[in-house]
């Protein structure tokens, strides 16, 4: 579950060359809700590192087992759309 919802803000050379598209992420959420150490699977040109920064300031409620908090790995789903229009983020 989210904890701090952030969205990408668009780059101005994504904007200028109408970039659209999934990207795909994969990062660690750990047991305290930080995201590090995410990696581009699948980019977008132009905004690779936004999304990046985007998912490593947004916080999460850890995954728990058992009462404990976990680190877990995600893999995120990255909706992005020309401003206007809506980005959403899913993981799985």
């Amino acid at each position: 579950m989210i904890a701090c919802q952030l969205t990408p803000i668009y780059t101005a050379s994504a904007i200028q060359h109408e970039v659209e598209g999934t990207a795909e992420v994969r990062c660690i959420v750990s047991f305290d809700g930080l995201v590090h150490d995410c990696r581009v699977l699948r980019g977008l040109p132009f905004m690779d590192g936004e999304v990046i920064e985007t998912l490593e300031r947004r916080r999460y409620q850890p995954a728990t087992c058992a009462g404990r908090a976990l680190e877990v790995e995600y893999t995120f789903y990255i909706d992005l759309r020309l401003p206007g229009r809506e980005a959403r983020f899913q993981s799985r």
